[in-house]
């Protein structure tokens, strides 16, 4: 591996994402954004109290639907909280959907772990590569509610212990709620996006008498009516412009070093399936002089076949999903870009409009936004220093595990032609 990918910190307590090399300029100034450690508060200590202890096992299941080649796909979820009695429910893709979504609706500004993006091609069994494709989902959900049960708020979550112990009836009920949340969201996004001239002529043409009235007694006191233009603290804007970038960095580093152990193993791979097909055709011959040559050649296949696959689910499907693990982190940054910019445009749209009870709705969509940005702010000031120490952490086991099982290959396969 070019040591150029990735630079693990020694020091874990220090939650830093960027390499030495590539940030020795701006060390110092990014430094003193990213590593004060924030004092302990008494919710915090009663939060670390009542972590729960959770384990869980997730199996797959396959069921044959209408066609011959098309094939339900679900999941047999068995958890056990504390010591409470264990229990077993019936989970699907959406189901994990709906989870991802509602954690971010319930901690807005956390850094919510990605889910693996749909697939059509996990549910149409027509290749080998239907099979590859399941055993990556399966893989790449586990780790997704790994990562929620070792997060300190997320794992105490209501909606959290809804997926793991809900009846299929409290889970469609939360499905449609999420939706209909979801598409209240979206519209109340776009009329918000398209306010302009033309929501500005509405607006000015249908206040009312009343409203009229007041602000014909109120003219000479038409600034009080004007609600103060956002302010951004110089310091809270640093840290979120730091961290995007660290962000961003960082993602294409973990990218390389998937794109490289995925050629790497596809690579011997493609070479293992080569070999299979010679030692096929020596077969054939039936030369009793090279049975032996075969048979630990054939050996050697099984060994490569082995660990390369493991290697494939324990190391580069996890790295993929770091990928979109950072993904989530950098959009978490730009929602909160996006909510800056909604409220920047709702107190214009306050400050233009005459009707007294438009200027009222505004104000009120303006406070609640407002709040809004605050959680995601404290929230991601909290959650990214986690976030930087696990990744951190965990790309340097994926690293050693990847080395560990290459070396355990080649003593293997020396053990193996010299037996």
């Amino acid at each position: 591996m070019d040591n150029e990918l990735i630079d693990i910190p020694i020091d874990y307590d220090e939650p830093k994402l960027e390499s030495q090399e590539s940030y020795q300029g701006s060390q110092e100034a990014v430094s003193q954004i990213i590593s004060a450690t924030p004092t302990r508060n008494q919710s915090e200590i009663n939060q670390k109290q009542s972590i729960h202890t959770i384990t869980f096992h997730l199996t797959e299941q396959v069921q044959q639907s209408y066609t011959q080649y098309y094939e339900n796909i679900s999941y047999v979820l068995w958890s056990q909280i504390n010591d409470e009695p264990a229990q077993t429910v019936n989970r699907k893709y959406t189901h994990f959907e709906w989870l991802n979504g509602a954690l971010k609706r319930e901690f807005p500004g956390l850094l919510i772990p990605a889910i693996p993006p749909k697939s059509v091609l996990a549910k149409i069994n027509l290749t080998e590569h239907t099979t590859l494709v399941r055993e990556k989902r399966y893989k790449q959900l586990e780790e997704f509610l790994n990562k929620i049960k070792d997060h300190p708020q997320l794992q105490v979550s209501n909606k959290f212990q809804i997926f793991l112990t809900g009846s299929s009836e409290i889970m469609q009920q939360e499905l449609l709620e999420l939706s209909q949340y979801q598409t209240y969201a979206h519209q109340l996004g776009s009329a918000i996006a398209n306010a302009g001239s033309k929501a500005y002529d509405i607006a000015k043409g249908s206040f009312n008498y009343l409203s009229s009235f007041i602000y014909t007694g109120q003219q000479n006191s038409q600034k009080q009516l004007q609600y103060p233009e956002l302010e951004i603290q110089q310091d809270i804007k640093e840290f979120f412009e730091s961290w995007e970038d660290l962000l961003i960095e960082e993602q294409q580093k973990v990218k390389r070093i998937f794109e490289q152990y995925q050629n790497i193993v596809n690579i011997k791979q493609e070479q293992n399936e080569d070999t299979k097909k010679v030692i096929s055709s020596l077969k054939e011959l039936d030369l009793s002089s090279l049975e032996k040559d075969i048979n630990k050649t054939e050996a050697s296949c099984y060994l490569n076949e082995s660990i390369l696959n493991e290697i494939k689910l324990s190391v580069i499907f996890k790295l993929e999903l770091c990928i979109l693990d950072l993904d989530e982190a950098i959009g978490t940054i730009k929602r909160r870009s996006e909510l800056i910019y909604q409220i920047q445009q709702q107190i214009k749209m306050h400050n233009q409009i005459e009707s007294f009870n438009e200027k009222i709705q505004y104000k009120e969509q303006i406070r609640e936004n407002q709040k809004l940005l605050k959680i995601i702010e404290t929230n991601f000031q909290t959650d990214i220093k986690i976030f930087a120490n696990w990744l951190n952490k965990y790309l340097e086991q994926l690293i050693r595990y990847y080395n560990e099982q290459f070396q355990k290959l080649y003593r293997e396969q020396n053990k193996n032609w010299n037996d």
